[in-house]
């Protein structure tokens, strides 16, 4: 996985260390760049299905902010992100939850809420973090 940044203060090495034990989206390169909000920062994350890339946003300047995350039937918590590496693994576990989704059963960009559930359950874990695991519900 290549990892590419223009944010200050984090260089590719750098980042690797962010992501370190976190599942690697093979043959994608990550990118992780400033957010210039206007207002209030806030999660900013995409997936590029035809360049392969998964680019993070880290909202610029970073002050602590709360966000509220979507988890479906278990609520919608409105999580504290303190730091930038915080961000950065929360969305790139999000935008990789899509990417694995997506590779496995071709509905990655559909999976909203699973994918916040996963970023959620994984983003502060120390050691190594497991793909996601979903249920199939069997077509009647």
């Amino acid at each position: 996985m290549t990892v590419r940044s223009t944010l200050s203060g984090y260089s590719p090495a750098r980042l690797r260390e962010v992501l370190r034990g976190l599942p690697t989206a093979t043959g994608y390169r990550v990118t992780v760049k400033p957010l210039r909000y206007r207002t209030a920062p806030h999660l900013q994350a995409f997936t590029y299905w035809d360049e392969p890339e998964i680019v993070l946003q880290v909202p610029e300047p970073f002050l602590p902010f709360r966000e509220m995350v979507d988890l479906g039937s278990e609520g919608s918590p409105i999580v504290l992100f303190r730091t930038r590496r915080e961000v950065i693994r929360f969305l790139y576990l999000h935008e990789f939850c899509h990417w694995w989704l997506y590779l496995t059963d071709g509905w990655g960009s559909a999976a909203e809420i699973a994918c916040d559930r996963y970023a959620f359950a994984n983003y502060r874990r120390h050691g190594p973090v497991r793909p996601p695991v979903l249920r199939r519900v069997p077509i009647a």
